[in-house]
């Protein structure tokens, strides 16, 4: 049986950078103290107690409900959270989810806001699964990540996805002219008639915003859409999202690309400090919070791709 720890409420789901994402109405919240807690530091607790598998569980339940389908593996079978206890020894966490369907969860932030992720991406989720899970296959995880597992992991647990309808935007990301895009071009990431948006996917980078700091960064993927996109509700959104990262990273993964494919690695990733993103502090404000370039830094000698919603 998993520790349970006392419920607080310090990851606060109103913050801005949740917008994007739902399925999270049962999520225990957790202080960040708490995330390591042991079961000894709960026994002594009067604060009411919570079970982050049995709360990822209903919120897969809740899925089913609202969508008449269940949330499954790249081999379709349907997952279920459970606790790190089912993990065996020495077998490789994403091995075992390819196997058994089943995702082996701590009672911390970590693993709760990685159960999160699986809620509002499933598809790219499996796919990610699928990609390390054959890669151990070819060559087990006794040695550094290959580079391939490398760059999933650097998505999977930092990463984010821009999406706007104005190129212009993305290609002021990809030239790291901060100003213009996140100061000059301000409103276009506010109110109801935006043309840029970021849906976070990293649950590391997530659990880092339950402590907001300037330089949390995210790498993201640059994605240009139609302009009617954004009149389309959160979840269609989302939901169309989940299905280009999916089929994106399976391609990019593939062995066999031609030499001018876009392959998969830390390149592909435009890095984004998000505590700049219009909205996201009260301090980015003011012009001279992107002046620090210690976070906000000056372009690399190479830039991430611009992808097309549907190719």
């Amino acid at each position: 049986m998993s520790a349970i720890y006392p419920t607080t409420t310090h990851i606060d789901f109103n913050q801005p950078w949740y917008h994007y994402l739902t399925y999270f109405a049962n999520f225990p919240k957790l202080d960040a103290k708490h995330s390591h807690a042991t079961h000894s530091h709960a026994t002594h607790s009067h604060a009411p107690a919570i079970n982050i598998v049995e709360n990822l569980n209903a919120c897969l339940d809740r899925f089913e409900d609202v969508n008449a389908s269940r949330i499954g593996n790249f081999e379709k079978l349907p997952i279920r959270f459970v606790e790190q206890a089912c993990l065996p020894e020495g077998e490789a966490y994403e091995s075992f989810i390819a196997n058994t369907a089943k995702i082996p969860t701590r009672d911390n932030h970590h693993d709760l806001l990685n159960g999160l992720i699986w809620l509002n991406f499933p598809q790219s989720k499996a796919v990610f699964n699928e990609l390390h899970a054959k890669d151990i296959l070819q060559h087990g995880i006794h040695n550094a990540r290959t580079a391939l597992r490398n760059a999933l992991t650097v998505f999977d647990e930092n990463g984010g996805i821009v999406v706007s309808s104005d190129r212009l935007l993305l290609e002021q990301l990809q030239a790291f002219k901060w100003h213009a895009v996140l100061v000059t071009h301000r409103t276009n990431w506010l109110g109801q008639h935006r043309t840029i948006a970021f849906f976070p996917f990293g649950h590391a980078m997530l659990e880092k915003l339950v402590k907001p700091r300037k330089n949390i960064t995210s790498h993201t993927l640059l994605i240009l859409v139609d302009e009617s996109w954004f009149e389309q509700s959160i979840d269609s959104q989302r939901n169309q999202l989940d299905t280009a990262i999916a089929k994106l990273f399976h391609q990019m993964a593939m062995p066999n690309l031609a030499d001018n494919a876009v392959k998969l690695s830390s390149k592909s990733f435009q890095p984004l400090p998000v505590m700049g993103i219009p909205g996201y502090s009260a301090d980015n404000v003011i012009p001279a919070f992107y002046q620090d370039e210690a976070v906000f830094r000056r372009p690399r000698a190479f830039s991430a791709p611009i992808f097309p919603l549907h190719d």
